[in-house]
Formats: structure tokens, sequence, C-alpha cells
């Protein structure tokens, strides 16, 4: 019996040891914000000022005008041709009575004969039209705006002032809206049918949706205070047409093509000024970047790794109030990068079993990753990037990796001209 129970325990122990250590490495993500410097800073100066020009306005105008000349056109010819009119009528009737007086006068006799072998029928009077205005068609314009409140709602350079005085110009050229007309589109689909008598069978249907195409192309101008082209920019992603599709429906969809065309008109002028404003903060703002963080934590690791747990709440305080006390936030992250670097200390890759095994490295260095990655420190970050190069990687983690090679070279490149 002694020796029996002497067994359990040692074969407890084995388990207990192999599973000591077995524990689960979780993921969190953590919504943050952090100040990111501008790529492309512009020393010395504080201000900014927007300006709008619409390409299009003068042809608008052109349109207008022009239509304006062919109404005036068409009123005038209207006012000749009623100040006429009267006389026209007038010598119509005239007309119209001498030929029926000279007609009246003869006999019946001669009205059959004539009307037999000559064709000479009984005069006839003459309509004669009475005038209007020749219809001319409004031209069709591109939409005007209030360009003042476009620049003070979706321009707005971070880390500047909105200020005339001294001030970095922006300027925003809109080329107008361009599109197809809607039409309906329809699309054969094949179905199967299962069940019934005659078991699976395949059948068609047609569908239904609305389709068009658009884009509202821009560019973008900016100008140091004593006029100095700093950067003249048309994107492709404004320039290019995209299509809307309508959802499908089994009947032909009625389309409210002028409400269509305007919501849309709308929502892409907006996509396209938030564009604009996302360049010009990423070139030029000290900007406020919303990030999602994803830490790694070892799940219900209070006991055997309460340094990991210390190091992962540190990291989420500090993430979280990075803008809001950016000394203290920045004060947790390191606290939390020398408990890590600490604990790497213990890195076993080879044994699954190790306190610090593969997966906790891992986790770790993709931790410190993005603490360094908050506190903008380039050189820490490369030196765990460097570290990781050393690794064998599964493809998901080489993902990982790649996406901060990208935002460490980043973040390098901003600070070099800064």
């Amino acid at each position: 019996m002694k020796n029996i129970t002497i067994c359990c325990v040692f074969i407890g122990t084995l388990f207990f040891n192999a599973i000591g250590y077995g524990q689960k490495l979780k993921t969190e993500q953590i919504s943050y914000n952090y100040n990111r410097i501008p790529a492309l800073p512009v020393k010395g100066i504080n201000h900014y000022q927007v300006v709008f020009e619409a390409a299009f306005e003068a042809k608008n105008q052109q349109a207008i005008n022009e239509y304006k000349q062919q109404k005036l056109a068409a009123e005038e010819k209207y006012r000749k041709d009623i100040a006429i009119y009267a006389t026209l009528v007038k010598a119509a009737n005239e007309r119209y009575d001498k030929e029926m007086a000279e007609y009246n006068k003869k006999s019946f006799g001669s009205k059959v004969v004539e009307q037999t072998l000559l064709d000479n029928k009984k005069p006839v009077k003459e309509t004669v039209s009475k005038p209007y205005v020749d219809f001319v068609a409004e031209p069709r314009l591109q939409t005007s705006y209030d360009y003042k409140t476009l620049a003070d709602t979706y321009i707005k350079l971070e880390g500047y002032d909105n200020d005339p005085a001294n001030a970095l110009k922006i300027v925003v050229i809109l080329y107008g809206y361009d599109y197809t007309q809607p039409r309906t589109m329809d699309e054969q689909q094949d179905n199967i049918r299962i069940g019934g008598s005659t078991g699976t069978a395949t059948y068609k249907s047609t569908n239904y949706h609305a389709e068009f195409s658009y884009r509202h192309p821009m560019a973008v101008k900016v100008y140091t205070p004593d006029g100095k082209e700093q950067l003249s920019v048309t994107p492709p992603q404004l320039n290019s047409y995209k299509v809307y599709k309508s959802a499908a429906t089994d009947q032909p969809a009625r389309i409210n093509t002028e409400l269509l065309v305007k919501t849309t008109e709308q929502k892409v002028l907006q996509d396209n000024l938030s564009f604009i404003n996302n360049l010009l903060n990423d070139r030029y703002g000290f900007s406020s970047v919303k990030r999602v963080a994803t830490l790694y934590y070892i799940k219900d690791g209070d006991k055997d790794y309460p340094d990991l747990t210390n190091a992962f709440n540190e990291a989420s305080s500090g993430l979280l109030m990075l803008q809001q006390d950016a000394a203290s936030a920045k004060m947790k992250l390191q606290k939390s990068c020398d408990l890590w670097n600490n604990a790497l200390k213990e890195s076993n890759l080879s044994d699954k079993k190790a306190r610090i095994n593969k997966d906790i490295t891992l986790g770790i260095y993709f931790n410190l990753l993005e603490s360094y990655y908050a506190m903008n420190d380039a050189d820490g970050g490369q030196n765990t990037l460097n570290k990781l190069n050393t690794l064998s990687l599964s493809n998901t983690d080489r993902r990982t990796k790649l996406d901060y090679d990208v935002i460490f070279s980043d973040l390098k490149n901003r600070q070099q001209h800064n």
C-alpha cells in the first residue's frame, strides 16, 4: 500500500511538472490614441489657411450666361412674331373673303366642272399659327458649395491654428462631380431546387439592381507664406470612377435618379475631403491617431507569471492614458518593457514546458514592439525587430512582424525629418 502511494505521488508530481507552465497565451485588443509627428514638418509656421478653388464655376457661369442669351433671343423673336401676328391673320381673312366672293359668283355647273376637271375646290381659310416662345433647356450645372463651410468642416491641420497670418496656405481644387445616368441592370442566376416529386432540379432566375459610375476628382496644393510650393498632388484614388450598385431584387428597381445621384454626390464629397485632410495631416500635422493594439498575456498567470501580469496591466493602463498624461503613461510603458526584457532572460525556445517558452517569448516581443512604438522609441523597436529576425516564425507571426517593420520604418523617417 505504501509503495502504491509513493507511485501515485511520483506520477502526480510528473504530471504537475508537465503542465505547471502550460498556461495559455491570450490576447486583448486595446484601442488608444497616440501623437504622430509630421512626415514633412514646416518649421517656424504655426498657422494655416484653407482656400477652395472650383474649376467648374467659370464653366457654370458661362453656361448660365449662354442660357440667358438664348432666353432673351427666344423672347425677342416672340415679340417680333406676335407683333405681325394680327397683320398676318387680317391678311389671311381678307384673302379668304375675296376668294369666297369670287367663288360664290360662279354657277353651280361651273363649280362642278372646275372641281372635277381642274381640282379647284372651295376656298379654305388659311390658319395662321399663333407665335410662342421657343423652349430653351436649362443648362446642367455642377453643384456649387459654401466653400468656407467646407473648409471649416473638413480641413483641419492638427497642431496649427486656423489663422491667415504667416500661414501655410492650403488650396483644395474641385473639378466637379462626374457621373453616368443610373440604369436598371439585370443578371441571370442559376439556382437549385431540392425536394418534391422531381427531386433536385436547376432553374434560372433574374435579379435586378440599379447601377451607375461616378467620381469627384480633387487636387491639393500647399504653399509657404512666401509663396513657395510645398505640395501639388492629384490623388489617383480620387480621380478614378467608382461603381454604385444597389441591392439586388427580383423585380426591376424603381430609381429616383435625382435623389440617388445627389445622395451619392454628398457622400463622395465628404469621403474625398476626408482623404485630403488625412493626407495633409500625415505630411504636416501633429495628429492624434487612433490605433488598436494587440497585447499578449497569460491566462490565470497571477501565480507563475506575476511579472508578466504586472507588465500587461501597466502597459494597458499606459496606452489608455497616453494622450491625457504622456509622462506618466510612458513611465508605465517603460516599466512594462523592463519587466518583459527581464523575463526574456529566461527564454527557452526549445522547451515547451519552460516558463518563458517560444510562444510566450514571441508574445513578449510583440508587446515590446507595441510599447516602443507608443513611446516613439524607434531604436528600441528596431532592436526588437532584429531579434525577431533570428527566429523561425509562423506565417501569422511573420505578417505581424512585417506590419511592425512598416510602422517603425515610417517612425524613423518622421524622426529624421523633425
